[in-house]
């Protein structure tokens, strides 16, 4: 009986679902650290990035609840395709090797009227993606962002491939 439940314990963690919803729990929580403990504010490709890892807890919820379902594995590989492809878009930006949106630089910013700048005194303004983020082992904060996320992507990849390839053989 224990070793029964042993197997089944360790099928579940190695479950490539389970893995996605503690990968993305990881990076949200590395995400909010910086953010209200070490004061570096988001912008707004950094937000996209948390969406889609947003997404990928949901869909790993779902995935836990649903294991049968193979859409689901379908939808977290789609997603963990366009966080690093946001990541490396956002890279390409604070290297300077192509434009920011405008948008993105804050450069569209319309000051609008008195009573308008009034009411926006209290938001706080989100970081612009093009300048350059803090770095850590002399990598920046955005260039670790993509590293996760390619990894990720790769890693899962290759172990929902092998998980559902190992499911049809038994």
């Amino acid at each position: 009986m224990d070793i029964l439940l042993i197997n089944k314990l360790k099928n579940n963690l190695l479950n490539p679902i389970f893995i996605s919803l503690i990968i993305g729990i990881f990076a949200l929580l590395i995400a909010f650290y910086l953010q209200y403990f070490l004061g570096f504010d988001p912008c707004r490709l950094c937000m996209f990035q948390r969406y889609g890892y947003t997404i990928i807890i949901l869909l790993s919820l779902l995935g836990l609840i649903f294991h049968k379902n193979k859409i689901i594995s379908i939808l977290i590989i789609i997603s963990f395709i366009i966080i690093p492809s946001i990541g490396f878009w956002h890279v390409g930006i604070e290297q300077q090797w192509w434009a920011a949106s405008l948008e993105c630089s804050g450069i569209t910013d319309n000051i609008g009227s008195l009573k308008e700048e009034l009411k926006n005194i209290n938001n706080k303004s989100v970081a612009s993606c093009d300048q350059i983020s803090p770095k850590f082992l002399n990598i920046t904060l955005v260039q670790w962002s993509f590293i996760y996320g390619l990894a990720s992507f790769i890693f899962l990849t290759i172990l929902i491939i092998k998980f559902n390839l190992r499911k049809n053989l038994t």
